[in-house]
């Protein structure tokens, strides 16, 4: 050996150290792959320690290189790659050759960027390697020179030791996502699919009545003791694009929670992360709602659990990916209306201590499995207590139950539902609005003038509410304040056909 291989195995070590990372065992030992750094503009580093006399053994390796790549390239899926060959030679050749050195050679979808790098190059400094590495070294020369054969050995050594134990590593990280296959994910799609066709063939995804008789999230009947709607949400999505997005979701982040966790665990984060989404939508959200949102966002949530458990094989693998998936949603939830953040945020936290729970495979440990499974109860067991006594809940149920009940033409049922929260002073106003539709179709119009207005001062700018003071108004006689509150109503739907209906009226009635 010589100071050439010093060198080789130098820079090799140092490349290792700077957490370049190693892609094929180093077999044979003169040659290392590593993957090149974003910024490098390489896809691959090969360095390679032999000796070359002659222009056409550099021409020949490179034939052989663009064959390896493109087969690595094809099993990758890459649309191209590009190799630096940085060849560690003792002598140049004894031929031309400088027309090769550094100019890319390009065959189809590969190009080889060969680099002969020779001992009387490298001994003087090594500024031509940094630059085709892009990286600074401190690969010191003079050391190279004064060591002896067993120190390069060992130094030689040492770094291939490293290496099997970083493709242990490897091996290892592999075997996690090897706990199961993917069998309850697709099963949980196809049930996606099928109930969805169902709801489709029995009035629509999109049609509340549908919906409910389905069993979607209704905080009236949840309260009436039809406790399941906490779970069947889950298998029922409103509109075709509700479907596709979740079950794109699930199918790739559902996959990957299965494969690590294994079948078991996985169905009980799905399940257990969507009946913690319904509670927290329960708690927080009055409206009517369905969705696999909330257990997909719990497979996130036991993702997440994998970043504190194994953090370097999280960030490794998939941990900007989750995280940016987990932002985009929340802020499309922040952003966008009529979407149940409640049920995504309550999806995560559950999916997150549900895996805490029941932990990785291999990684039982009963005392904090116990504790995660008391936290996951306690958090679970004071939104349902929460959601149970609140009185905007029960207040939210009434108005939805009297909703029902009006549009069934049973006003005076739907009057005596909401009567015990309408006169409260913090009383809601669509609880106000739906009271006084409900006098005003039993005659008593100022009463329901009365209410309504008190829900305007609530709402000041809701059309429909004004419209339908106005009508009240006409009722009454009142054309002028009638043709006030219409013209507010059509300052915010100025093409509603109701609204104009109502207005050609009051001046016809003005000019007889």
């Amino acid at each position: 050996m010589n100071v050439i291989d010093s060198l080789f195995w130098r820079v090799v070590d140092e490349l290792r150290r700077k957490g370049y990372e190693m892609i094929q065992s180093p077999y044979p030992e003169d040659e290392i792959f590593f993957e090149a750094p974003r910024n490098s503009g390489y896809d691959l580093i090969r360095l390679y320690r032999k000796d070359v006399n002659f222009r056409q053994e550099i021409v020949r390796d490179i034939e052989e290189q663009t064959y390896r790549i493109d087969q690595l390239r094809e099993a990758m899926r890459k649309r191209s790659l590009h190799l630096l060959q940085l060849q560690f030679t003792t002598d140049v050749p004894v031929d031309d050759w400088e027309d090769l050195n550094g100019h890319p050679q390009k065959e189809k979808k590969v190009t080889v960027t060969p680099v002969l790098l020779s001992a009387d190059a490298l001994q003087n400094d090594v500024n031509e390697l940094q630059k085709w590495l892009n990286t600074s070294l401190t690969v010191d020369v003079e050391e190279a020179k004064r060591d002896t054969l067993e120190d390069t050995m060992q130094l030689k050594m040492n770094v291939l030791r490293a290496f099997h134990d970083q493709e242990k590593q490897r091996e290892r990280e592999r075997a996690v996502f090897q706990n199961g296959r993917p069998i309850f994910t697709y099963l949980l799609i196809a049930v996606q699919v099928v109930m969805f066709l169902l709801l489709e063939l029995s009035g629509g995804s999109t049609n509340t009545a549908t919906l409910t008789a389905f069993g979607a999230k209704n905080n009236a009947l949840i309260l009436d003791g039809e406790w399941w709607r906490l779970i069947t949400p889950m298998f029922l999505h409103i509109g075709l694009t509700h479907l596709l997005f979740n079950t794109f979701a699930l199918w790739s982040v559902g996959a990957a929670v299965e494969r690590i966790y294994g079948s078991g665990r996985f169905l009980l984060i799905y399940l257990i992360s969507g009946i913690f989404g319904s509670i927290a939508s329960f708690v927080f959200n009055t409206a009517i709602a369905a969705g696999a949102s909330g257990a997909i966002f719990g497979c996130l949530g036991a993702l997440l659990y994998l970043a504190i458990s194994n953090r370097k094989l999280f960030f490794r693998t998939m941990g900007t990916n989750i995280i940016v998936i987990i932002l985009i949603n929340l802020g499309i939830g922040f952003t966008v209306s009529g979407i149940d953040n409640a049920g995504h945020l309550g999806g995560l936290v559950g999916g997150f201590f549900t895996a805490l729970a029941v932990r990785l495979p291999k990684q039982v440990q009963p005392v904090k499995m116990l504790l995660a499974s008391a936290v996951l109860l306690l958090i679970g067991g004071f939104g349902l207590y929460t959601g149970f006594h609140s009185d905007d809940q029960k207040e939210a149920a009434a108005v939805s139950e009297a909703a029902s009940l009006f549009d069934e033409k049973n006003y005076n049922e739907a009057s005596k539902r909401l009567e015990e929260y309408v006169h409260e002073k913090d009383a809601s106003a669509e609880a106000l609005h739906i009271y006084a539709l409900s006098e005003a179709q039993q005659g008593r119009l100022d009463k329901a003038i009365q209410f309504l207005q008190k829900s305007l001062e609530k709402d000041p700018d809701e059309p429909n509410k004004l419209y339908h003071l106005s009508l009240l108004f006409v009722e009454k006689g009142d054309t002028a304040k009638a043709e006030e509150l219409l013209e507010k109503a059509l300052k915010q739907d100025p093409q509603n056909d109701q609204f104009l209906k109502l207005k050609q009226y009051i001046e016809n009635s003005q000019t007889r």
